[in-house]
């Protein structure tokens, strides 16, 4: 049973193929994986958010341009890994799913032990944020990586994306430290090299809109001109 640290993997298939959809996910189940289906590919990120799957599966009947957009809207959201299944088609389209953000691109038809295969590889090398990062606490501040959680001083919880905890925990583990933008984006998103510093301030925005007061007038995840961020507990 492919298990990673004890736990039994969850996949997120989201797929608006009303033939192989339950079949993908039938023979996932057989392999004791907990597979969450999504038919409604406009739904994927929210249902992302809400499972916090290892591994999203894509095997969508869209136009390229909204299957491509689709994937840079996964993306922006997580580093989990994703593996796209679609007819084949030109190198190009294939150059461009990698370059939006797919680890993986299987050409259908695929055979099912094959798919079986690639899912398994992948499951391995998913790490969730809950199975690779400890909690850390500063200045009465408490983050719970396997709730994806952040307590406040006052006790209040406020969950966090993968993302978003990721940061945080980079900028906490190293409080009133300045890291660079540079830093933050090779820990947060590990060897997404490509990531720009807008993908870094949208995660920053959406932090700072949960935990502070004035989002605004930033009072712990602090903005360093020119240099990156730094938290600040104090």
């Amino acid at each position: 049973m492919p298990e990673q640290l004890g736990r039994i993997p969850k996949v997120l298939l989201v797929t608006n193929q009303q033939t192989t959809g339950p079949l993908w996910a039938f023979s996932l189940q057989q392999q004791k994986i907990n597979v969450v289906l999504e038919p409604v590919p406009a739904n994927a990120v929210r249902r992302w958010s809400e499972e916090s799957p290892d591994l999203i599966i894509m095997d969508v009947n869209l136009d390229e341009g909204t299957t491509l957009d689709l994937i840079r809207n996964l993306r922006d959201e997580t580093v989990m890994p994703i593996v796209l299944l679609f007819p084949a088609r030109t190198e190009e389209f294939v150059l461009n799913a990698y370059q939006a953000g797919v680890d993986d691109v299987l050409p259908k038809p695929v055979s099912p032990s094959l798919f079986r295969a690639k899912v398994k590889v992948w499951l391995r090398h998913s790490k969730t944020p809950a199975d690779s990062l400890s909690p850390v606490g500063a200045g009465g501040f408490q983050l719970i990586p396997s709730e994806r959680m952040l307590i406040t001083r006052n006790g209040k919880p406020h969950p966090l994306t993968s993302l978003e905890l990721r940061l945080l925990y980079y900028l906490m583990s190293e409080a009133d430290q300045v890291l660079s933008a540079e830093d933050l984006i090779q820990r947060v998103w590990g060897y997404r090299g490509e990531v720009d510093h807008t993908m870094l301030k949208n995660v920053v925005y959406r932090l700072r809109r949960k935990i502070e007061a004035d989002p605004a007038h930033p009072r712990y995840v602090q903005t360093v001109t020119g240099v990156g961020y730094k938290f600040v507990p104090d």
